[in-house]
């Protein structure tokens, strides 16, 4: 399941950093829960987690396991009347948006004075170890330029988050890159096996590969000796001011 390796790919770095951030007492807002992982780690440390999302069948049983915990079904895109928040987390949401700074804004809104807003974006890689030619470097690079076309995703958003933040009128901001290694056996290798198997109708059909590299890159990525660097995570994050 891609959103189980996706999320096994990216939790671990998300964990660390809402980990400075997020105390007893808190009320928080995970923003494009997904399988609600982060929805329930944080029930572990703050008094009150709404869980939202525009989908939230994969959501059902999170408050059973954590009662402190509320599924929202909605889109972060319209008027949500939940109130505000010590703490606003959204992962991987408005890079896919084409109203992403109206979004922000929203989200900003979201966020309490003395509140903390934590944004992270996948970012396309700065860094591979491999030739720019190779398979993967190519179907990489494909992954990125179809999900662009078809919905508009940016992948270099993340970049301008610094900037917008403050613009915002938030204080003390802070960016991080976390850059997982795609192995055969990694989260991240798992997670581009199984998405590049699912792009690869569309990136054929529009021309942007055969499918003889599509083989290739993931004959590659199965062998044990392979190791590449894939996407990153780029992590910002914000106080508002009392």
């Amino acid at each position: 399941m891609r959103l189980d390796a996706l999320s096994r790919m990216f939790d671990p770095a998300t964990r660390s950093r809402l980990a400075q951030l997020a105390r007893p007492g808190m009320r928080c807002l995970d923003v494009g829960a997904g399988l609600g992982r982060i929805s329930g780690w944080l029930a572990e440390v703050c008094a009150e987690v709404i869980a939202l999302d525009v989908d939230t069948r994969l959501l059902t049983n999170l408050p059973k396991v954590f009662p402190t915990v509320r599924v929202v079904e909605a889109d972060v895109t319209g008027d949500l009347g939940l109130g505000t928040f010590d703490l606003v987390h959204c992962r991987l949401v408005l890079m896919h948006l084409r109203n992403r700074e109206e979004v922000l804004r929203r989200l900003v809104d979201l966020v309490a004075p003395g509140g903390w807003l934590v944004l992270g974006e996948a970012f396309e890689a700065p860094v591979v170890t491999g030739p720019p030619d190779s398979p993967f470097c190519r179907m990489m690079d494909k992954h990125w330029r179809g999900l662009e076309r078809s919905i508009g995703t940016d992948g270099k958003w993340g970049l301008r988050y610094p900037e917008l933040l403050r613009q915002a009128g938030l204080v003390d901001v802070g960016v991080e890159m976390y850059q997982p290694s795609v192995t055969s056996t990694s989260a991240a290798g798992e997670f581009f096996q199984l998405n590049f198997q699912h792009l690869r109708g569309r990136v054929v059909a529009d021309g942007l590969l055969d499918d003889e590299t599509v083989d290739a890159a993931l004959e590659a990525m199965r062998s044990p000796d392979f190791s590449e660097l894939g996407m990153g995570l780029l992590t910002a994050w914000a106080h508002k001011p009392r």
